[in-house]
């Protein structure tokens, strides 16, 4: 029996590390550089300041804009012909889950025919992509240290992904400052994707010591400064600690892949347009209450670092409790529990089900595997 450990080769952290971007453009050899960046950072000149270092160090990169919601295939295809046409030979990534998992699409539609639905699933990609640095400006998805890209494919009604080696960063750049500006809402539910990703690969199948120390210490940045970090966005120790505890997740997701909560959360049909991080919220307490009595020595371990029971009680009621500490910190953080009140009514639940349970990739990682029946009857539970 063995195990494989892979990410992301180079970390560069701190306040103000943004501004490294030209070193690290140069140490890539890149002199035809793309960046990809969300309409709104392009144009509100948030970004005004890479620019003028990049223009200081002698780097003419050329910027266009990256979807600010999930990407589908057309989008990543016009990103993609974007860099192929404009013969870039590195692609920068500046902003949230989606304009980094785009990123990785066109770096990917760059160098290897289309459509990207011909690489969709696991190790599908035939060699190498276009180079990437990615600097995420959320603390949640984690995109920037995996080798996932999820694409939002309507003809399949779910979101898909296209897992490969080739699509890790060949450099990441974590800097708290670029979260500064992020409204109260979308902190919430950014972190509480980024804890989704822990709690998930924590207990997955594939699970092994490196990813379980990264988890750990991704769960206790992550619940120990998120409620700081909704209350007061100013708060750089906080935020600073919610990028890092987003980047740990993702490392040890992209060893383990995640499970039942994303299998259900992917499968929400798009025409919803929720966020990503609050379709995994809102999915949280039916996954964890359906994987704990599967996975009772880790999620009592989790109850500890929630504080959802008293550290005397037995592993059991640990291990269930967890769900309910997820629900309190939800309604701290301003969010209401529940499907229905965050707009999935109970005809899709069927839907959501059946997707879910075909979900192979992530439901293979899960403790427990589910038929479409049972997520369906698992979710009436939690409309």
């Amino acid at each position: 029996m063995f195990s494989l450990f892979q990410s992301v080769s180079r970390v560069r952290y701190g306040r103000g590390a943004a501004l490294c971007l030209p070193e690290e453009i140069r140490r890539l050899g890149g002199r035809r550089v793309g960046i990809l960046l969300g309409r709104q950072a392009l144009h509100s000149g948030r970004l005004a300041h890479l620019f003028s270092a990049l223009a200081a160090a002698g780097i003419a990169a050329l910027p266009s804009d990256a979807p600010q919601t999930d990407p589908d295939p057309d989008c990543v295809a016009r990103c993609g012909q974007w860099a192929r046409e404009n013969e870039r030979d590195l692609l920068i990534g500046i902003g949230g889950g989606s304009v980094l998992d785009c990123t990785k699409a066109a770096a990917l539609l760059a160098c290897h025919d289309g459509p990207i639905e011909r690489y969709y699933g696991v190790d599908k990609v035939p060699g190498p992509c276009l180079p990437t640095i990615l600097l995420p400006t959320t603390a949640g998805t984690g995109s920037e240290m995996t080798s996932n890209t999820v694409i939002s494919d309507t003809a399949v009604q779910r979101k898909v992904g296209v897992v490969s080696h080739y699509l890790y960063a060949r450099s990441v750049i974590l800097d708290p400052e670029l979260t500064r500006s992020l409204p109260s809402f979308q902190t919430a539910v950014t972190g509480l994707d980024a804890l989704v990703h822990a709690v998930e690969s924590f207990v997955s199948r594939h699970a092994t010591p490196f990813t379980d120390a990264l988890n750990l210490q991704a769960m206790r940045m992550i619940l120990g400064n998120i409620r700081r970090a909704v209350t007061d966005g100013q708060d750089m120790a906080a935020r600073e600690q919610m990028l890092y505890g987003a980047a740990l997740s993702g490392m040890a997701f992209s060893n383990t892949q995640n499970g039942i909560i994303h299998a259900l959360g992917m499968s929400v049909p798009q025409e919803h347009h929720l966020p990503h991080g609050l379709v995994m919220a809102i999915f949280a307490p039916a996954g964890l209450t359906f994987n704990a009595p599967f996975a009772r020595e880790k999620f009592a371990r989790m109850a500890e670092l929630f504080g959802s029971a008293p550290d005397n009680a037995p592993a059991e009621v640990k291990a269930a409790s967890v769900a309910e500490g997820f629900c309190a910190l939800m309604r701290d953080l301003g969010i209401t529990p529940g499907l229905a009140a965050n707009g999935l009514p109970a005809e899709e639940l069927p839907g959501i089900a059946r997707r879910g349970a075909a979900y192979d990739r992530l439901m293979d990682s899960n403790p427990c595997s589910a038929t479409a029946q049972e997520l369906e009857a698992l979710l009436r539970r939690f409309l």
